[in-house]
């Protein structure tokens, strides 16, 4: 297996359970600290794998990495101490311009799956930043944005990467 995306098929792998338990939280199905706890324990593990990166010479993947595990670190307070989460909304903002960055970044680079997941998470963050500090009715539709792309951005190429059915940076398998 190809060292760089088996770990970033770990990191989508484990981004995509928190997508997943956000939104069923969002939808009042769990919980809120026990997603909180999910929040904190991935935030850790994704930062590790942050760094992992970077010592692979990959700082831009550093830096998206790192976007989620402050994400989750911020979450991780919200829910365990039910925080209002207008701060998370505010850095979700600045996600937004980061992602779409990251989504024109890697269409650049001819990664145009990572783009499309990039830009479909800027719209996820963009919603996340209207309901938590604009206070907009948009709860419900960022819970769904979660579960979909959950599926659809993580756990699928995920588990692709993990299981050496989808090389995008190129990696010959071993």
């Amino acid at each position: 297996m190809v060292p760089v995306e088996a770990l970033l098929g770990l990191v989508l792998l484990l981004v995509g359970f928190v997508f997943w338990g956000n939104g069923m939280t969002l939808l009042g199905k769990t919980g809120a600290k026990e997603i909180g706890v999910l929040n904190l324990g991935v935030g850790i593990i994704i930062s590790i794998a942050a760094w992992q990166l970077h010592s692979l010479g990959l700082t831009a993947a550093t830096a998206l990495v790192s976007v989620f595990a402050l994400i989750y670190f911020m979450a991780a307070g919200i829910f365990i101490h039910g925080y209002d989460g207008k701060g998370l909304g505010w850095y979700c903002l600045f996600a937004t311009v980061v992602f779409l960055w990251y989504a024109y970044f890697f269409n650049g680079l001819g990664l145009v799956y990572f783009g499309l997941f990039c830009a479909a998470w800027a719209v996820l963050v963009f919603f996340a930043w209207l309901a938590l500090a604009q206070g907009k009715g948009v709860v419900t539709t960022v819970a769904y944005l979660f579960l979909i792309e959950s599926i659809v951005t993580l756990l699928i190429p995920g588990m692709l990467l993990l299981t050496d059915k989808w090389n995008p940076l190129g990696g010959v398998p071993s």
